[in-house]
């Protein structure tokens, strides 16, 4: 995601919700204690929460987390899931552990499912991350309409600041306006979109016996190594696939400049639908 999205984001949070603070600041000066200010605080965050979504602020939100989870969850461990063909109410449960440059650890849990294919060749998927972080914990839910080329069109999710199920979409790169009015292009595709199924054959490293969450299996060790052309970065991802399982992939580690991240199947699931009324 460019940098000044997300600048032009907060700056408008930051407008926003400084100006609500700062009515509370005036009710409480001048009335001195308020015993409704529980019942005042909770009905501010509602009309707070109206104007957000209102002028499309929630919207940008949560296109902004999204472009985050998109490589990590659609594409978890940048392994494109068109290799292995999912069927319509199938997903999958991931467990992440990342680790920084300077030592710092997390932990998260994803999900993926493919909840209905449509006759254009769009699909309606259900993403959700959640962070184990005890202090910070933090959890998104995301229905997402793709297209063909699996690129993010539609997005519904439900909104507890407001009590419903709300909508945005992206703007396509060809058409998007420009930055300065805060518009959110698509999520970039990952690197390894550009892998053919037919390509996966020259990376392997040969089998092995892989224990996850989900089960053992006898996986094929897929090695991709590329150079990124602006900085010079190398990236590593190493993927064990299993084409039996549904998404194939079972187990995978990305690494780059001493950061690294380290992701397994934990659980496969069936029976998924709509949480959010998407068709």
């Amino acid at each position: 995601m460019k940098k000044t999205h997300i600048a032009i984001i907060c700056g408008a949070l930051l407008v926003i919700l400084g100006g609500c603070a700062s009515l509370s600041g005036i009710a409480d000066s001048a009335g001195g204690f308020n015993p409704l200010g529980a019942v005042q605080a909770k009905a501010e965050k509602r009309v707070n929460a109206e104007i957000a979504s209102g002028v499309g602020l929630t919207g940008l939100e949560r296109k902004m987390m999204f472009n985050m989870m998109y490589s990590q969850v659609y594409f978890v461990g940048g392994f494109a899931p068109a290799h292995y063909d999912l069927e319509e109410g199938q997903g999958m449960v991931w467990s992440l552990v990342s680790k920084g440059d300077e030592g710092e650890e997390g932990q998260m849990e994803t999900e993926r499912a493919l909840l209905k294919t449509l006759d254009d060749g769009s699909s309606w998927w259900y993403l959700s991350w959640s962070s184990d972080d005890a202090e910070d914990p933090a959890q998104w839910e995301f229905e997402a309409l793709m297209d063909a080329d699996m690129q993010a069109v539609k997005l519904r999710y439900y909104n507890a600041d407001v009590g419903r199920i709300e909508e945005t979409e992206f703007a396509p790169s060809a058409e998007a306006e420009s930055e300065e009015d805060g518009t959110m292009e698509e999520p970039e595709e990952v690197p390894s979109s550009d892998l053919e199924t037919d390509d996966l054959s020259s990376l392997s490293r040969g089998r092995e016996k892989v224990k996850v969450g989900a089960g053992t299996f006898n996986a094929e060790k897929l090695v991709w190594e590329i150079t990124d052309e602006e900085t010079g970065e190398k990236v590593v991802y190493i993927w064990w696939v299993d084409s039996s399982v549904p998404g194939g992939l079972v187990r995978y580690e990305y690494s780059a400049e001493g950061s690294s991240i380290t992701g397994e199947l934990s659980s496969l699931k069936k029976g998924y639908t709509t949480k959010f009324s998407s068709y």
